[in-house]
């Protein structure tokens, strides 16, 4: 099975809201550990998680590590969000809807879109 988490949000209550990126980990790994083949989308305020997850110091950086060449990054808006530059050449980023992540491509691909 193919799966693509799409990931929008970042902040609640003006705080990074672990316990979405933490389930997205989780659920991700256990996909690809069972040999599903998972992506995991970040598109608008989401490509924050790019920028902090790639922190040493990061609490889910253990979690992060396993999945990080599944990762795929709007670069319309990590450029919006300042974080392109911090991202570029660690994380895929991608383009091909008018700068955005173009969904039509994985579901073509044959990926369940699961949007946290």
């Amino acid at each position: 099975m193919k799966v693509a988490f799409l990931i929008l949000s970042y902040s609640h209550k003006d705080k990074p809201n672990m316990p979405v990126m933490f389930h997205t980990l989780l659920f991700a790994n256990e996909l690809k550990e069972k040999g599903d083949e998972v992506k995991i989308l970040l598109e608008g305020e989401a490509v924050l998680w790019a920028r902090d997850l790639l922190s040493e110091n990061h609490p889910l950086k253990n979690h992060f590590e396993k999945l990080k060449d599944d990762f795929v990054v709007c670069e319309a808006c990590s450029d919006m969000f300042n974080v392109k530059d911090e991202i570029k050449g660690k994380l895929t980023l991608e383009n091909d809807l008018f700068g955005h992540v173009s969904l039509k491509k994985y579901l073509d691909e044959g990926y369940r879109i699961i949007e946290l």
